[in-house]
């Protein structure tokens, strides 16, 4: 795939990370959009195709990424193109693969049992990209964990904002502990089951905000052009959250977005604080900075 396809991949489907990447000098921007599209290839495997073949697939991908010894597994262009993209970078290929380990867990029916079920899942979903993207551009080890958060932050958003997308696909990622309801039982709720939807995503998004600024504490960490882009892109995210609070929390009266003109706004709002903290000597936002 040429970086040309893998960008326009990424600006059809990356509405908020992909307008923050035309930050990125081409080069780097041509990687991260690579990087996306081999995402986005595994993710539509689980979601667009969801069949045996396709779990059986990943399962393949995931095996010879990870072992590498088989012929059969290593003509997988997937694979093939993951290693060309780490080459000489092992924490990124080891989070690759454990991201296609993640995304094959949601074939099929999906009921998340606990706080500890949802973060595992998370990380293996999404806080996997952050530690990608932070071994292509060569942040020091020490700083992956916040770029894990932050991945995970946004994974939290979106659970949140596709409760009922979810549960018409069978699946439930509200953990148990906060709703105990079925997804068939979420398709079509009672007032009970709305106030313990509302109640879980409440709760959710407070969690996202502590991963949010968790992962805003790495940002120093970055080359300055993609200190700029990521936080663009978890600006609008938050922006996401911010919706949902504006809604009471309710998930199922339509699909939240971000118009056009906010997402700018939040843009540019996270590229002046940069700047303001930058000018302060600060660095980077602290852990427990958690401005709504």
């Amino acid at each position: 795939m040429t970086g040309a396809e893998a960008e326009a991949i990424m600006a059809r489907h990356a509405r908020s990370f992909a307008p923050a990447a035309r930050i990125l000098a081409r080069a780097d921007r041509s990687r991260v959009a690579q990087l996306y599209a081999l995402c986005r290839f595994v993710d539509d495997l689980a979601d667009e195709d969801g069949s045996d073949a396709a779990a059986a697939r990943l399962e393949a991908i995931s095996f010879a990424l990870r072992h590498g010894d088989s012929e059969a597994h290593d003509a997988d262009p997937i694979v093939d193109r993951a290693r060309a993209l780490f080459a000489g970078r092992p924490c990124g290929l080891d989070a690759f693969a454990m991201l296609v380990d993640g995304v094959r867990g949601d074939i099929g029916a999906v009921r998340i049992a606990d706080y500890a079920a949802l973060d595992a899942y998370t990380h293996a979903v999404a806080g996997t990209v952050g530690i990608m993207i932070a071994d292509l551009f060569d942040v020091e080890k020490r700083f992956h964990g916040a770029a894990a958060d932050l991945g995970k932050a946004m994974q939290l958003t979106n659970i949140c904002r596709d409760v009922a997308e979810d549960a018409r696909a069978g699946r439930r990622y509200l953990p148990a502990a906060l709703c105990r309801w079925q997804p068939e039982d979420i398709a079509d709720p009672t007032p009970r089951i709305r106030a313990d939807i509302r109640a879980a995503v409440a709760t959710l998004l407070h969690r996202a905000e502590y991963l949010y600024a968790s992962g805003r504490a790495g940002l120093g960490a970055l080359p300055l052009r993609l200190r700029l882009a990521v936080a663009a892109s978890s600006a609008i995210y938050r922006g996401i959250g911010a919706e949902l609070r504006e809604r009471d929390h309710d998930p199922l009266t339509g699909r939240v977005y971000v118009n056009g003109p906010r997402k700018l706004r939040l843009a540019c709002g996270a590229v002046l604080a940069l700047a303001r903290q930058g000018a302060a000597g600060t660095g980077s936002a602290r852990a427990g900075d958690v401005h709504a």
